[in-house]
């Protein structure tokens, strides 16, 4: 029994420093994945954002092309 007993605790003095190692790896990977995620949602946030800007310039572009091209006509009244 005693030799048993000192098996399983050389067994597990031999795998320990693999076992931590392991949930370091894994805890590391999902801290990292979490990053990643979190970068991934502002890029995107930022992307719409800048796409939105985008559109909103050329409404304006279109909008000051077509008052340039059309003058309000002092002969019609205003709407």
């Amino acid at each position: 029994m005693d030799f048993l007993l000192a098996f399983v605790i050389t067994g597990l003095a031999a795998t320990s420093g693999w076992i931590v190692w392991g949930v370091y790896r894994a805890v590391r990977a999902r801290t990292l994945r979490r990053h990643e995620l979190a970068l991934a949602r502002e890029h995107e946030l930022t992307e719409r954002q800048r796409l939105e800007l985008r559109e909103r310039e050329l409404a304006d572009e279109v909008y000051r092309d077509f008052t340039e091209r059309h003058p309000p006509d002092s002969a019609t009244p205003p709407r």
